[in-house]
């Protein structure tokens, strides 16, 4: 099992991981992105996308710890 958190004082809004994993992140109407409901802590092969959006993240604002 794996937590996916974003920090929100980090996230510049730049919508990449929301369009490469709209499942697991979500763009708020504040502009920037969050984790979707219910999948704050996620295990199987959703730890490997969560981990693709959070690499492909401008700014390293997406952490998936173990």
């Amino acid at each position: 099992m794996a937590t996916v958190e974003i920090d929100q004082d980090l996230c510049i809004g730049d919508q990449v991981c929301a369009s490469m994993h709209p499942d697991i992140y979500e763009m708020g109407d504040d502009g920037f992105a969050y984790v979707v409901d219910g999948m704050e802590e996620v295990e199987g092969d959703v730890v490997d996308r969560a981990r693709e959006g959070a690499e492909a993240c401008p700014v390293d604002a997406i952490t998936v710890s173990e």
